[in-house]
């Protein structure tokens, strides 16, 4: 589910919006709750004369290329189809007076999605399974929009307008990928209206006076027509039903601007008041049981050693989760929000902007329903007993260790965590022309922007308040076909057989333990960090302008942003594989209390980092001799721990070794350290136009993992394991692939069957004769993409103009893969380091083969 911010979210019709629309925020109190930039959007409003527009851009089969997986695939190229269609009309009611205006925008897209060759020949192999194999993947998608705007003028001074925005799409499979099958599609639902009332008042010629009331419904489903299981492989294949999901959001917000004009200083303030009496939904995964493969189906089907009767071998299954219960959720949060600014012209020249924001959320995490989930009441009841559990303080994090403590789990989860109250936002911010002519200005800033805690993070606790709990309530696993050590607690329920002896298919199915008013044992708790905090980012940046002629300008900029507080799921109740019978740490007091022993449990804490640095210079001309031109450039670099900025989640790979190890921390999946755009337009004769684009990206980091098995022995609700490669080998495909198949060549040698992938593993980086491999410490390709659009304009008695264009797209034809990739190396004699899609899910944004496009637009 999306997070509700304080502020109304727009989303206009592109032909609705005034040049230029995104702003950057350059440090004003005026807005809260944005962890990032703010978008400013205007609306047109009509005028005492009429005009209008009607648009169409049009994209077919013919004018599109095959892509790279369907073309490795020996495959057909897919139909292809995308319409977008609109217009908009304005013009006076009563003259001088009132004023209409009315925008709509359809799209129609027929599109496909290829599955990898690779993926669908494990597919077909899982057919036993109930697989349904498809080379594409239909992903057809129809979007409405809707906007108007009436303004009326009770005289000079003062003036009202009301805007309503309306949108729904549906679309289908639009979360699959090249891994999947047919089974694994969905269907998604989206509707979002937006309604704004804003009268200005100018109460004398220094004072002005805005006032806004507003009100925003969204709803959002996300489901599938079948009921199956789940079932994944290593490699990344899949297939079965892993959704619903509905998110649904009503928001009412009210808000008032003033400002003064006094002398040198512009004082601004305002007040901001949000009422959301509906923010919940459900939220179900693993409505069927899942199954995790410990092979590939091809390996399970070959290699008849380990896996004698291939599926249903015992110990094929390495991991299995069912969920029960009621997945609903509910809040009712408020927030408030006061700010104070002036634009102080200290000099001629110099110009300061000094502000301070205030914020505060009532009922953003559900304390009161979480005060009622079971996991919080267990953990209480565990606590009064007189059996160890965690440590109450937590070893601080260390290098890169690998002696597990428990230390590293401790700490007091026995509390609530309480909504913040506090929260001052400082803004600073500055703007000084050099020589007082406007040619050389410098500019900058600094500012601290609070954002609102992502309402996944809450939501599971409150489905554990339900009178029906919902929970995962069994989550068992084991080590593959040659553990001997599987705990017992890794029963199949229902079936009173160890996993690691489950015969799929030969013995019963799962049975699903159902939900109560308590929590079943086994289940997964949830909790919330009794100091979790709402996550906020500090801003810095610095920059010039100059006028290098009366046509061009050079920008640099330098931007800094360091995101604090942001969530991190930490487990405190693994399974404790150094410890005979591996126990988990909080089990014996939860048997001592008398209350159900649960299985894992997560504590979302506010401890997560991210760090972003990135340096802009860029060049603009106007139309000067008939050529408009942008140049950009940036060089940047992103941070983060567990490989991915404010991730919901985001575990480590082992709790025991600690949340911050240095192999943990390293670029974040976006980072793009190069980035050089190049754009204009050239005014030909016969009122032509050509405008080419071409953008250049620097290749996109990969997280390598050994594999999707559990190596560390922690149980579920951890990331992958991090790649190992031997000492002194220099980092590389051919380091990863020659660890994976020392290891393997290591558990084939040994007839006696304690030799496995996770021995192997553990062993090598306790002796220090291998290394843990960063998170997106390796790189996928170079970015490339060349567009071009020509166009020509009639004008007909001055006053009708018709637009014809062609629009091309990524005219190289390359396959933009980005970070997607088969990364795990366990898969290295099979699809390792090959392309499983492309930089974007979806055509509309990046093009995954050159396509053409047909446009015309009328105005008056």
């Amino acid at each position: 589910m999306a997070s509700s911010r304080n502020v109304l979210s727009r989303q206009i019709l592109d032909i609705t919006c005034t040049d230029p629309c995104p702003r950057p925020n350059r440090f004003s109190a005026e807005n809260g709750r944005s962890e990032g930039a703010a978008l400013n959007i205007v609306t047109k409003s009509g005028t005492n004369q009429f005009h209008g527009a009607l648009y169409g851009f049009f994209r077919t089969q013919a004018l599109q290329t095959i892509n790279a997986i369907t073309a490795q695939g020996g495959q057909p190229k897919p139909d292809y189809s995308r319409q977008q269609y609109g217009g908009a009309i304005g013009g006076p009611i009563r003259k001088d007076k009132d004023f209409g205006f009315f925008a709509y925008e359809g799209l129609r897209e027929r599109s496909s999605l290829a599955v990898t060759d690779l993926a669908f020949q494990e597919l077909t192999l899982a057919i036993l399974l109930g697989a349904v194999p498809v080379h594409t993947i239909a992903t057809p998608f129809d979007e409405k929009r809707y906007n108007g705007r009436v303004d009326h003028f009770f005289n000079e001074n003062e003036k009202i307008y009301i805007s309503y925005s309306a949108q729904d799409n549906k679309s289908n499979n639009d979360q699959s990928t090249g891994q999947v099958d047919s089974t694994e599609g969905n269907y998604t639902i989206n509707d979002l209206i937006l309604t704004n009332l804003t009268l200005t008042s100018v109460l004398t010629p220094k004072t002005v006076n805005n006032f806004t009331a507003g009100f925003q419904y969204w709803n959002n489903l996300i489901d599938s027509h079948t009921r199956t299981p789940y079932f994944l492989f290593p490699d990344g294949v899949s297939f079965g039903t892993n959704i619903p999901q509905k998110s649904s959001q009503h928001k009412f917000q009210f808000r008032d601007d003033f400002s003064h004009s006094l002398a040198k200083h512009t004082l601004r303030m305002g007040v901001d008041f949000v009422y959301e009496p509906e923010v919940g939904g459900f939220f179900e995964n693993n409505p069927t049981p899942e199954f995790d493969f410990f092979a590939t189906a091809s390996t399970m089907l070959s290699n008849k050693t380990l896996y004698p009767t291939g599926f249903s071998s015992p110990g094929a299954i390495q991991a299995s989760t069912g969920t029960s219960g009621n997945p609903a959720f509910e809040l009712a949060p408020t927030m408030l929000g006061f700010y104070f600014e002036d634009d102080w012209r200290a000099t001629p020249r110099l110009l300061l902007n000094l502000g301070l924001r205030y914020d505060r959320e009532i009922g953003t995490y559900g304390i009161d329903k979480q005060a009622n989930s079971r996991t919080h009441q267990e953990i209480v009841a565990a606590s009064k007993v007189n059996v160890p559990t965690v440590p109450l303080t937590q070893t601080p994090p260390t290098g890169v260790g690998y002696t597990p403590s428990l230390g590293y789990l401790g700490g007091d989860y026995t509390g609530l965590p309480k909504n913040d109250n506090l929260d001052l936002s400082p803004r600073v911010g500055f703007s000084f022309d050099v020589f007082g002519n406007g040619r050389f200005v410098l500019r900058g800033g600094y500012g601290l922007y609070f954002g609102q805690t992502f309402e996944n993070i809450p939501l599971f606790m409150i489905q554990q308040a339900n009178s029906q709990v919902f929970a995962n309530t069994y989550s068992i696993n084991c080590k593959g076909p040659t553990d001997k050590t599987c705990a017992p607690s890794n029963v199949v329920p229902g079936t009173n057989i160890l996993l690691s002896n489950y015969r799929y298919g030969v013995d019963p199915a799962p049975l699903i333990p159902q939900a109560g008013f308590n929590l079943a044992p086994g289940s997964t708790g949830r909790l919330m960090d009794p100091a979790f905090r709402n996550p906020y980012s500090q801003q810095i940046n610095f920059g010039l302008q100059y006028a290098v002629t009366n046509y061009g300008v050079v920008e640099v900029e330098y931007v800094q942003a360091r995101g604090i507080h942001e969530d991190k799921t930490v487990n405190i109740n693994p399974t404790e594989y150094f410890v005979k019978g591996s126990p988990r740490p909080f089990s014996a007091a939860f048997a001592a209390a008398g209350v159900p022993v649960l299985g894992r449990f997560g504590v979302e804490k506010s401890i997560g980092r991210s760090y972003y640095d990135g340096l802009n210079v860029s060049y603009r001309q106007s139309l000067h001799r008939h050529i408009s031109t942008v140049l950009n450039y940036t060089y940047a670099k992103a941070l983060a721990f567990e490989g991915n900025p404010a991730a919901f989640r985001n575990a480590s790979t082992n709790p025991f070794l600690g949340e911050f190890r240095q192999p943990d921390h390293g670029t974040a999946p976006n980072d793009e350290r190069h980035h050089f755009v190049a754009a204009g337009t050239i005014t030909l004769p016969l009122h032509f136009e050509f405008s080419p684009i071409m953008s250049i990206g620097s290749a996109r980091p990969l997280s390598i993992v050994q594999s999707s098995s559990d190596l560390w022995g922690v149980g579920s609700g951890r990331s992958n394991p991090h790649a190992a490669i031997f000492s002194g080998a220099k980092e590389g495909p051919d380091a990863y692939v020659a660890f994976a198949a020392a290891s393997k060549a290591a558990v084939a040698a040994d007839s006696s069957g304690n030799t496995t992938a996770s021995t192997f593993y553990q062993n090598c980086l306790t002796a220090g004769t291998c290394r843990e491999v960063a998170y997106n410490s390796y790189h996928g390709q170079t970015f490339f993409q060349f567009d071009a659009r020509i166009a020509n304009t009639i004008t007909i008695h001055d006053r009708y103009a018709v637009q014809l264009f062609f629009q091309a797209f990524n005219m190289t034809n390359r396959a933009n893969y980005g970070p997607n990739y088969d990364v795990n190396v366990s898969n290295y004699a099979t699809s390792f380091l090959k392309p499983l899609g492309f930089i974007n899910p979806s055509s509309t944004v990046v093009p995954r083969s050159f396509t053409g496009e047909l446009g015309a637009r009328f105005s008056f």
